[in-house]
């Protein structure tokens, strides 16, 4: 029964296409296809661009909503009040400046007090070492100096000290330095430069005389020695006091500069009615 119905309308589209080719063939093309063919209506562009833009309008509609969600399930950060220096904070942060951790103490946050506190421990504790160093250093290139070449520079300024460990004897010293500038500036006036060679020269204890060149080296590194040494303990010095601006930058940022319940504080106030006596303690909170 299908098979006779597909049949039938195969033959009643095939007699159509054959009259419709008789009365008008299409041009270069074949008549089945031009009868089959459906008419189709030109697109409307307008009506394209409005559909684009809807589209267009709807997806940025979404995608922004679809970000506020985003935003509004996001946990919120907590907003900080601003840092406004009010006296107990001004208070705080000079602690800080005096005992690096104090401030932190001060205000419940003995973990920071701690750090700030072995920071500096360690820092004095490398400048005094250092000190230690550089003196120790100091007095064996001035015992060098003394039983070697046979000069005390004991109260002798760095000048001097530097002048010894650069001439092999007081001699040398007065031939090259203190005769070449007698030279250049009395060339033409014979008594006048033997005047400043008689005023400038070094005598008696003045003078001193290195066996050789390995005593005079050797005299010359240990004051390099000492020198480096001083140069380390005044980077320490200068890590104090960074250690002491650390602090009370880190103290005065602090959200709560109130004393805590159980702190130390240390104080100082006037003694009587006398000016210039002061009263110094420690008071601890219980």
């Amino acid at each position: 029964m299908t098979r006779t119905i597909g049949c039938t309308t195969v033959l009643a589209m095939l007699a159509l296409a054959a009259a419709a080719g008789a009365s008008t063939p299409a041009a270069g093309g074949h008549p089945l296809a031009s009868t089959l063919a459906l008419p189709v209506a030109a697109p409307d562009a307008a009506a394209l661009t409005a559909g684009a833009a809807t589209f267009a309008d709807g997806a940025t509609g979404e995608l922004a909503f679809l970000r506020r969600k985003r935003a509004a399930d996001a946990p919120q950060k907590p907003v900080r009040p601003p840092v406004t220096l009010s006296a107990e904070r001004a208070r705080v942060l000079l602690r800080s400046l005096t005992v690096p951790g104090w401030g932190q103490l001060t205000t419940g946050h003995p973990t920071a007090a701690t750090v700030f506190g072995v920071a500096e421990a360690g820092v004095w504790t490398t400048y005094v070492a250092f000190r230690i160093q550089n003196q120790m250093r100091r007095d064996s290139y001035i015992r060098n100096a003394h039983v070697i070449a046979g000069i005390d520079l004991h109260d002798r300024d760095e000048e001097f000290q530097r002048i010894v460990g650069s001439f092999v004897s007081s001699d040398e010293y007065n031939q090259l330095v203190v005769a070449r500038d007698a030279a250049n500036l009395y060339y033409d006036n014979p008594q006048q430069m033997q005047d400043y060679i008689d005023a400038h020269s070094l005598r008696g204890a003045d003078t001193w005389t290195w066996p050789d060149v390995d005593a005079l080296l050797r005299y010359r590194g240990q004051r390099k020695n000492a020198q480096k040494a001083a140069l380390r303990a005044n980077a320490a010095l200068a890590m104090a006091v960074v250690n002491r601006l650390v602090s009370a930058v880190h103290a005065a940022r602090l959200r709560d500069t109130t004393p805590a319940a159980h702190s130390w504080e240390f104080q100082a106030e006037p003694a009587g009615d006398d000016t210039t006596a002061f009263r110094v303690g420690f008071k601890r909170r219980f």
